[in-house]
């Protein structure tokens, strides 16, 4: 791909409205115009946003690695791990279960048990007393699949930088002038 085509995919996925990031998602990822969170939470709608966001992120990351990631009753703990091994793996340093069970503020008995699993799959590989990822992370049509993430959160910092300038031009500052916005 040449640095044309890839400012043209680029200027095109900043075309694009903000469902396009998310159409790929179950209903529950839509926002609704109309809605109004409850008063009583303090900025609700960043708060919405950063939690589909969220969520959205770890829905992907199961359907890109398979069912072995969403089956076991602890599977967050399984992807937290699982990304917390990749970081490091990229930083060209493997890392011990004692030290992801610190970073992560996880039992090492979970650590330990959830990198077994990760063993057993294929997705990771003991060197020593560390552990690093293998190249089964390298999944088919990656680059689109990021570029997905990368829209996802792309249009989430957009409405999030949107609702915070809105918030500023406000007479009183605060959400009551711009619920109705998003």
């Amino acid at each position: 791909m040449s640095a044309n085509d890839h400012q043209e995919s680029r200027s095109q996925n900043e075309v694009r409205d903000g469902v396009s990031a998310w159409e790929h998602q179950d209903p529950d990822f839509v926002l609704i115009a109309e809605g109004k969170p409850p008063p009583r939470i303090a900025q609700a709608r960043e708060r919405m946003l950063i939690c589909r966001l969220y969520l959205g992120l770890m829905q992907t990351i199961t359907d890109d690695y398979g069912a072995e990631f969403a089956v076991q009753s602890d599977s967050l703990s399984r992807r937290t791990i699982g990304i917390y091994v990749f970081l490091r793996t990229v930083m060209c340093s493997p890392v011990h279960a004692s030290r992801i069970a610190k970073a992560l503020k996880l039992p090492r008995v979970t650590v330990l048990r959830q990198l077994q699993e990760m063993v057993k799959h294929g997705y990771v590989e003991r060197v020593g007393n560390a552990y690093r990822v293998t190249d089964k992370v390298n999944i088919p049509d990656l680059q689109n699949k990021l570029q997905r993430r990368m829209d996802m959160i792309a249009e989430t910092a957009k409405r999030l930088s949107e609702m915070s300038a809105s918030y500023s031009m406000g007479p009183r500052g605060d959400s009551s002038e711009t619920t109705d916005a998003f």
